[in-house]
C-alpha cells in the first residue's frame, strides 16, 4: 500500500476530534472530503479484487510455440548453431507454476563465441514470470546498475529492439585452483501478444490492465541471453573486450530475433 493509501485509510478509521453538536452540523451529510476518502477506498478494493480474482481469457503468446506447446528455439540462427534443447530444471519446476514452460540452448558462431539462450513462458498465473535478477543475485552474481541497449533489428516493427542490459561479475575456481573474477553480459527483455519492452515495471502495468480492464492474462515470455566476456587481466585471457563482446551478443539478437516472435 502506498502512503497516500495509508494515509486515506487513516483517515477513514480514526476518530476526529469531538465537537459540540449544532443544529445545522447535526443534519448535515458527509463532507466532499469524506466522500472522496470512501470512494478511494471502495476504487481500491474494486481493483486489488479484480486483480486477485480469476480471469477467465487467456491471451496467445508472442513467442512461437512448437506442437507441445513449448517456446520454440531455433537451433540455427545466422552464423550460430545451437546445442542440446533442453527446458526447465527440476529445481524451476518445483517454485513455478505447473503450466510454465521453457526452453535453453547454447549457441556456437563460426569464430568461437558462445553465448546461452534462454525462454520461459508464462501460463495463466502471473508469478510465472519475474525479473532476472532475483534468479543471477541467487546464483551469486553481482549486478551493475541496469541499464538499456538499443539494438537496430529489422524484424522489430520500429526498427530497433531495446533490451535491458546488465553486467555482472563472479568469483570462479581456476584449473590451478586460484579463484578468478568471471566477467558476464546478461540482456533480457519481455514478449507478450503485440507487446514487447525491456522494462519489468512496464509488463506489469500492461498485466494489470489486461487483466482490470479486458479481463485478460497476458502470458509473457521472457528471453535471457548471458554472454561471457573473456578478456581478464587477472587470467591472463586476451579474448574479447566488454566492447568487442557487446558486438558479438547484438548480432546474435538481430539474428534470432526473427525465429523467436510469432507471425
Amino acid at each position: 500500500m502506498s502512503e497516500s493509501n495509508v494515509n486515506m485509510a487513516q483517515a477513514a478509521t480514526e476518530p476526529s476530534p469531538a465537537r459540540p453538536a449544532t443544529a445545522s452540523s447535526a443534519h448535515r451529510g458527509p463532507s466532499t472530503r469524506q466522500i472522496a476518502i470512501v470512494v478511494a477506498i471502495l476504487g481500491g478494493s474494486v481493483l486489488f479484487t479484480a486483480m486477485t480474482s480469476d480471469v477467465t481469457k487467456v491471451s496467445e503468446p508472442g513467442v512461437k510455440l512448437t506442437a507441445d506447446g513449448q517456446p520454440f528455439l531455433t537451433d540455427q540462427a545466422g552464423n550460430w548453431t545451437g546445442g542440446e534443447l533442453t527446458g526447465l530444471t527440476d529445481e524451476e519446476k518445483k517454485i513455478l507454476p505447473e503450466d510454465t514452460m521453457g526452453s535453453r540452448r547454447m549457441f556456437k558462431d563460426k569464430d568461437g563465441d558462445q553465448l546461452f539462450c534462454s525462454i520461459v513462458l508464462a501460463g495463466r498465473d502471473v508469478t510465472s514470470i519475474h525479473r532476472p535478477e532475483l534468479c543471477l543475485t541467487g546464483q551469486g552474481w553481482s549486478l551493475g546498475k541496469l541499464g538499456v541497449e538499443q539494438i537496430p533489428t529489422p524484424a522489430v516493427k520500429e526498427g530497433v529492439l531495446s533490451v535491458s542490459r546488465l553486467n555482472a561479475t563472479r568469483d570462479v575456481k581456476l584449473s590451478d585452483g586460484r579463484i578468478g573474477r568471471a566477467n558476464s553480459i546478461f540482456l533480457y527483455w519481455f514478449v507478450g501478444k503485440d507487446r514487447v519492452t525491456p522494462y519489468h515495471w512496464q509488463r506489469i502495468y500492461w498485466t494489470a490492465k489486461d487483466r482490470v480492464l479486458h479481463n485478460t492474462n497476458h502470458r509473457w515470455a521472457y528471453i535471457l541471453i548471458h554472454i561471457p566476456v573473456t578478456k581478464n587481466a587477472a587470467t591472463g585471457n586476451t579474448g574479447k573486450s566488454e566492447e568487442e563482446t557487446m558486438k558479438v551478443v547484438a548480432g546474435f539478437v538481430q539474428d534470432v530475433y526473427p525465429t523467436l516472435v510469432a507471425n
